[in-house]
Order: C-alpha cells, then structure tokens, then sequence
C-alpha cells in the first residue's frame, strides 16, 4: 500500500502499449515509465543502467512476460525488492507454437497479447486490481476507469469484426509473427517469413514467394523494429510491395484501428 496517497502512483511497464492500458485505468492517479523505447525491439532489448536504477523508485511493475522481460526478470525484482508487481497475463490462454499455421510455427508459446482486444480485458482487470491492491482509496475510480476502458474494447472489437467480415482473402504475410492473436479472433491466417526469430533459408525463401502467389498475396507487412530486407525479397518477387503494421505503437487503440483499416484494404485487394 503507497505510503501517501496523495502521490501518483509510480508504474513500471515493459512495452508501450501496455503504458496506455495503465494510464486507461489509472487515469491521472499514475505515472508511467515504459522500458522499451521507440524503435528498439522487445525480444532482444537490454534495459540501461539508468532505466534500471529508475525502477529503484516504482511502486509497481506491470508484466507482460515478453522475452526481454523474461530474460532480466531476475534483475529488475533485484533492483526493487518491494516493488508491487501485477501479472497482467493471468488468465490468458497463450497460442503455442504448435497452434500456428505450418508456416509460422515457432517454439514456446507467443508472448502477443496485447494485439487481441478480448486479452486487453484481461489485462484491464488485472492492471484494475492491482491498482486497487496498492492504493485501495481510489478503488471507485480505478473500477469506474476500467469499466468504460472495457467499453472501449468492446466496441473496437466489434468495429474490427465488421470491418474484416467479408473481406475477399483472410490470409496475410508478415516478416515477423506478431498478429497470431488478432489472426484468430478475426478468423483471418498469419503466413510468416520469419521462423524460430530467423530470416530464412534459400529454400524457405521459394517456399514462402510460391504461397504468395498460390494465395494472392500482394503485400508483405513488416514493423518497424526489424529488417526488411527479405520482405522486400519476397515483395519483389511476387510483384508486390511492403506496408507497416507497428506492434507496439504507444496510442494502442488508435494503432489497432489502424490495423484493421490496413488489413481490411489489403485483403480485399484481387
């Protein structure tokens, strides 16, 4: 519990999407640091000696368990024992590797939640909780915040729904296999030229251009924290091109209304 609740609550997040979810619920009650900056990419960053030491300072670290994460776990508990930390992920039913199409399979289960509007509720309520956990005299408005957050969800998940009903292909390539979930709640497939965090063979790489033709494929969808080089490879190829869907933009749900519009256009394009 904070000692002075007339003090914003300090926040400590992972990736900036999630610093949006927090600030949905918390509304000006915190104050979010987010580790990743913009541009660096969340399965191989290594946090600074200054952004560690600013956790010395959290009252609450809100986790997402993406493979940075993971990988300084150990050290980010170190560095501030009696940091509240807030398992956003419970509850969350992960995609396995073994879930995804033949093309995209990788090993472990996809850390992506935050691209599913229903798994955003889940981290709603638990970020909802842990606020209330911590700074239990602002419960009413941390419950009243979370509430209309999840109506919010619930809308664009519908919007995405109508947008993506009837598009002409639900099949789409990516460099990077970011959008496992947004693919299964919107009964669209994800076709990835990356395999296992590598670029591909020569082999894999024939592959890959013979299913963008067989499936139509004209756009090869990249983010902007890795290379495109062998999505421009494949785009060449196929007589195609290259667009950018951003995975972890800071304005969540404007990025996701984005998204949709993108993918909706590029899916209906024959």
């Amino acid at each position: 519990m904070l000692s002075d609740a007339a003090e914003k609550i300090k926040v400590a997040v992972s990736i900036p999407p999630q610093a949006y979810f927090v600030e949905q619920v918390g509304g000006e009650l915190v104050d979010v640091t987010t580790i990743l900056p913009a541009g660096a990419s969340p399965h191989t960053y290594e946090p600074t000696a200054t952004q560690m030491k600013s956790l010395s300072v959290a009252d609450m670290y809100i986790r997402i368990k993406i493979e940075f994460e993971n990988a300084w776990w150990d050290k980010i508990v170190a560095v501030n024992p009696r940091m509240f930390v807030v398992d956003s992920t419970t509850g969350t039913e992960f995609i396995l590797g073994s879930e995804q199409s033949t093309e995209t399979q990788t090993q472990g289960r996809d850390p992506h939640i935050w691209l599913s509007p229903k798994r955003v509720k889940l981290q709603a309520e638990a970020i909802c909780k842990g606020l209330i956990a911590i700074d239990p005299k602002h419960t009413d408005t941390y419950t009243v915040n979370k509430d209309a957050f999840l109506k919010k969800l619930d809308a664009l998940d519908q919007d995405i729904h109508a947008l993506l009903a009837n598009v002409k292909t639900r099949k789409f390539m990516v460099f990077h296999p970011a959008w496992a979930y947004f693919a299964r709640d919107y009964h669209l497939e994800e076709i990835s030229i990356e395999h296992e965090g590598k670029e591909p063979s020569a082999a894999e790489m024939t592959k890959l251009m013979e299913v963008a033709k067989q499936q139509h494929i004209r756009v090869i969808f990249v983010q902007p924290q890795t290379s495109r080089r062998s999505a421009e490879t494949v785009a060449k190829q196929i007589g195609g091109r290259v667009e950018i869907l951003d995975p972890i933009a800071r304005n969540w749900m404007e990025n996701m209304q984005i998204v949709a519009k993108t993918l909706a256009a590029t899916l209906n394009e024959n």
